[in-house]
């Protein structure tokens, strides 16, 4: 009888063993599609935030106007032109921060550098983007302004391969 006992409860151990282990392997799988699903809804709130800057801003034709203004000559705005456009390129500016932060903690996808990279590397042949980055790059963190230094060193040496600076993930960590 003892040993039928024995039998019995090893059998019971093997079975709650093996619970276990099934039980981890779903958590697993719904950890991994917990993460897709934060990841994506990230990826999703960021191209949002910077959607709605463009659009908002572009669907102002006299706003868009003077921001092109200053963009190309800042000493030819108003002074109420020169500060609206520089708090939009500051607002900009905090959510590409934001993408980069969250990138380098792994919730957003690595590629989006690239474009973060390219849409203030475009900016980098206007004056008015020196203007603004000169006045506001104090008030940023430390490593969106080491981000930018290093696009606006890049166009400063065109020897440099743009796309190594675009795949450097010492950038960000």
């Amino acid at each position: 009888m003892k040993a039928s006992l024995d039998k019995v409860v090893k059998i019971a151990e093997i079975i709650g063993s093996l619970g276990i282990v099934i039980s981890l392997i779903f958590v697993s799988i719904q950890y991994q599609n917990n993460s897709l699903a934060l990841q994506t809804s990230t990826a999703n709130s960021v191209n949002a935030n910077i959607a709605d800057w463009y659009t908002a801003f572009f669907e102002n034709a006299e706003a868009s106007e003077a921001f092109m203004k200053f963009v190309s000559a800042p000493e030819s705005v108003t002074p109420s032109e020169r500060f609206r456009a520089i708090m939009r390129l500051h607002s900009l500016n905090l959510h590409l921060q934001n993408a980069l932060y969250l990138e380098g903690k792994g919730v957003l996808d690595e590629n989006l550098r690239k474009t973060i990279s390219m849409a203030v590397y475009s900016g980098l042949g206007s004056p008015g983007f020196y203007v603004f980055w000169e006045q506001r790059k104090d008030m940023y963190t430390e490593e969106w302004r080491n981000f930018v230094e290093d696009l606006i060193q890049s166009k400063k040496d065109r020897n440099e391969n743009l796309e190594k600076l675009f795949n450097d993930n010492d950038s960000i960590n």
